[in-house]
């Protein structure tokens, strides 16, 4: 059986739980950016050889599948769900932690190019930083529910530097 297709073909979609809104709508390109990071998570996911790092890239996709949740639904229990990326940020600041061992850190700026897996991971950092920027531009900036959203999306950022300056770091 095919998917039912065609129904948004209007402008129109459907919020998780509920509501119907304008494609071009905050929350939707918002979500959209999120997709996009998660698909070149996985594109480094598929193309590390590192098991332990292809498991963090997985859990990862999954917190940035329930942070599209969450800001596509007013429906949910945004405090039980604060409360799990909030214990997403404390995994990611533990990988930041143990990564930043590794790391030996530049002090001027560098380029990416000296791997394919650093570039990605360099394109992911920076792909992680839009979508923040871009979750701030969509959430009022007093609206506390989204606090834990906006410092989970800073931290990941901050994983993939690290990621990407370990295995820059490899290559020379």
């Amino acid at each position: 059986m095919l998917a039912k297709t065609g129904k948004g073909d209007t402008g129109y979609t459907d919020l998780l739980g509920g509501g119907h809104v304008k494609k071009d709508h905050p929350i939707i390109e918002l979500v959209g950016e999120i997709d996009e990071l998660t698909a070149w998570i996985g594109v480094a996911r598929s193309d590390t050889p590192d098991i332990a790092l292809q498991e963090i890239l997985g859990k990862i996709q999954n917190h940035l599948s329930t942070i599209m949740a969450t800001v596509s639904s007013s429906h949910l229990n945004t405090r039980n769900i604060s409360s799990e990326i909030t214990q997403n940020i404390q995994v990611l600041e533990g990988w930041i932690t143990t990564f930043e061992e590794d790391a030996k850190f530049p002090h001027a700026f560098i380029q990416a190019g000296n791997s394919k897996r650093g570039a990605v991971l360099n394109l992911i950092r920076t792909i992680s930083r839009r979508v923040e920027r871009k979750a701030v531009a969509t959430f009022s900036s007093d609206d506390a529910q989204y606090f834990s959203i906006y410092a989970y999306l800073n931290r990941l950022s901050t994983l993939f530097y690290v990621l990407w300056i370990r295995i820059e770091k490899d290559q020379n």
